[in-house]
């Protein structure tokens, strides 16, 4: 084994996770991940970290969906392959605290030297909905009125009278003449611009 001659930050290569996940609990394979992730110092604190940093090669169609998940959400950076080695895309995936997770796609082609030929990448793209592991807020929990009324509330809506009702006691006030009651007339005087021609009543009109 190696020892570290200095301080600085430190990148753990696992070639095969789910060679590990054949052999080791799920459960066991996360805890230990996340401890390495979150290890500052050597157990001796001879040589402090500034960061460790774990690097992961998974197969995912040897794996159901429970392993895959729980694996996933303890990434930062999430890269996930498809294509064939001479037209690959990678879908970039990076999740931040306290942030919004953004992702990228980058075409990629692998040269006979095994170098990589980047051939163009998308922007950064954020997706404030695309990552499942973030919990989502409730639009109604700080709200400052209430979206459901009481049972005193729905009795009081009830018996309210709008005034633009039509109510059946103004139906027959209106209906129902008192005695006494005046009665209205329309009174109305043809004027010299009117026109009464119904058969073709926009005559006057200049088209």
């Amino acid at each position: 084994m190696c020892r570290r001659t200095g301080s600085g930050p430190v990148t753990i290569a696992l070639d095969s996770l789910s060679w590990l996940l054949l052999h080791l609990p799920c459960t066991i394979l996360c805890q230990t991940l996340h401890a390495l992730s979150h290890q500052d110092s050597r157990h001796d604190d001879s040589s402090p970290v500034e960061h460790m940093h774990v690097l992961g090669l998974l197969h995912e169609e040897l794996h159901g969906p429970g392993p895959v998940e729980a694996l996933s959400t303890l990434a930062q950076t999430e890269v996930t392959l498809s294509g064939t080695g001479g037209h690959t895309l990678a879908h970039i995936l990076y999740r931040r605290p306290q942030q919004h997770p953004t992702h990228k796609t980058q075409w990629f082609s692998i040269l006979p030297d095994f170098s990589l030929d980047l051939q163009g990448e998308s922007p950064l793209k954020s997706q404030p909905h695309s990552d499942p592991h973030i919990p989502r807020m409730d639009p109604t929990t700080h709200l400052t009125f209430n979206l459901q009324l009481s049972k005193k509330e729905k009795e009081a809506k009830d018996s309210l009278t709008l005034p633009f009702q039509f109510s059946s006691e103004k139906q027959q006030a209106l209906l129902c003449h008192g005695l006494g009651q005046a009665t209205s007339h329309i009174f109305y005087e043809p004027d010299a611009y009117d026109d009464l021609d119904q058969e073709d009543p926009d005559d006057d009109l200049d088209i």
